[in-house]
C-alpha cells in the first residue's frame, strides 16, 4: 500500500510492461471507448453545476437504510444476497462466499480528511462489525472506490484482494 498513488517502479513496473494491454507508455483498451456522453444530444453540465449545484447533488432527506447485522445473522434464503453499504461498497454473499466490493468507510472520497466530497450519511455498519469476508474486489483506483484507511485495516487480515492493473 505504500505505492498508493505512486509511480510504478521495479518489479511492479515490469509486471505492468508484461501485460498484453500495455502499449509502450500506457494501457490501451481492447474495445473502443466513446469519449464524453453516450447521448450526443444530451447537454453537458457546466463546471458551476457540477461543483456547486448542491440542491441537485445531495438528497433532500436521508436515504432509507437499515441495520444489516440482523440479516447477516442468517444465511441468504436464495443463496445470493447483496447488501449496499454506500456508493460503490457492496457485500455480495453467493453460495456461502462473501465478496466485498470497493470498500470505503471514510467520511470523504479523498486522500484528505479536510477536502473532497463527503458521504451523504454514515455507513450503516462499522467496519469492525462486518462479517468475515472471503474476497475484496477493488474495481479501480479512484478515491471513491479505494479508501486507503479502509483498505489498510482490511489488509491486516488474510483476505485476498483482486483488482485491475
Amino acid at each position: 500500500m505504500k505505492s498508493f498513488g505512486g509511480i510504478p517502479r521495479g518489479a511492479r513496473l515490469e509486471r505492468i510492461k508484461a501485460s498484453p494491454r500495455w502499449a509502450g507508455e500506457r494501457f490501451r483498451n481492447v474495445h473502443p471507448v466513446m469519449l464524453g456522453l453516450r447521448d450526443p444530444n444530451a447537454s453537458m453540465p457546466t463546471i458551476r453545476e457540477f461543483l456547486c449545484d448542491g440542491e441537485r447533488r445531495m438528497p433532500r432527506r436521508p436515504l432509507p437504510s437499515m441495520d444489516p447485522l440482523e440479516a447477516w445473522s442468517r444465511p441468504p434464503a436464495s443463496g445470493l444476497r447483496a447488501t449496499w453499504l454506500g456508493h460503490s461498497t457492496v457485500l455480495i454473499e453467493i453460495d456461502g462466499l462473501r465478496v466485498l466490493t470497493d470498500p470505503v468507510w471514510g467520511r470523504r472520497a479523498s486522500p484528505s480528511s479536510l477536502a473532497g466530497p463527503k458521504r451523504f450519511q454514515p455507513v450503516p455498519v462499522p467496519l469492525r462489525a462486518m462479517p468475515p469476508v472471503d474476497l475484496v474486489i477493488v474495481s479501480h483506483d479512484h478515491y471513491d472506490h479505494l479508501d486507503y484507511p479502509t483498505i489498510h485495516e482490511i489488509a491486516k487480515g488474510v483476505v485476498p484482494f483482486v483488482t485491475s492493473l
